[in-house]
Parts: C-alpha cells; structure tokens; sequence
C-alpha cells in the first residue's frame, strides 16, 4: 500500500506557520492602530528652536524638523509615544494624546 492511498488517520490540524494558512490568518491580525500621530509634540514645542525641542522630546533633529514640514505619515509607534510623554513631558500619555492614546 502506497503512503498516499493510505487513510487520514490524525484529524487535520491547523497550522499557522504553513504558507497557504499564514495569508488567510492576516486577516484576524489586530485591527487597532499602533502609531499615534505626533501633532500633540508639534503643538507643545512649536515655540521652540528645533534642535531644543528635539532634545526636549528625546528625538533625532531631522525626525522632528521632517514632522514640522507635514510629513506626520508614519506616526509614531505607542511604545515610544509612551516614553516620550512619561520620561521627557512627565505627564501620562493620555493627557498628551488623549482619546486617540486609549485607542492604541
């Protein structure tokens, strides 16, 4: 008896790490945003020379200088919104980001 005439004896499992399974499973990937938007630091440091309030945020110059020119696509990621606001702003994330933080 040839191994491919044989019966499935094992029920099929689902295995997520095949090809075909991981495309089908993207679909129940977390829906929810990662990246807050970093208009809140624009309005706390607009006052402040840029280099200033780049190392106020704890930012690269150019990072802050590039959302300064509108390019705010990419956002920020939360767990770096959430090191920004505690460590350099002392203050919860949520009173920087409000309700757009306790979506994330």
């Amino acid at each position: 008896m040839n191994v491919d005439d044989q019966p499935e004896l094992l029920p099929s499992v689902h295995n997520p790490w095949t090809v075909a399974n991981a495309s089908e499973s993207l679909g129940t990937a977390r829906e929810r945003p990662n990246r807050l938007s970093p208009l809140p630091l624009l309005r706390i440091t607009e006052d402040m020379p840029c280099r200033e309030a780049a190392a106020f945020l704890g930012v690269n110059a150019g990072t802050l200088q590039k959302w300064r020119n509108g390019d705010i696509e990419t956002g920020l990621h939360y767990a770096r919104a959430d090191r920004i606001a505690i460590k350099n702003l002392g203050k919860h994330p949520a009173d920087v980001w409000g309700q757009e933080w306790w979506k994330v």
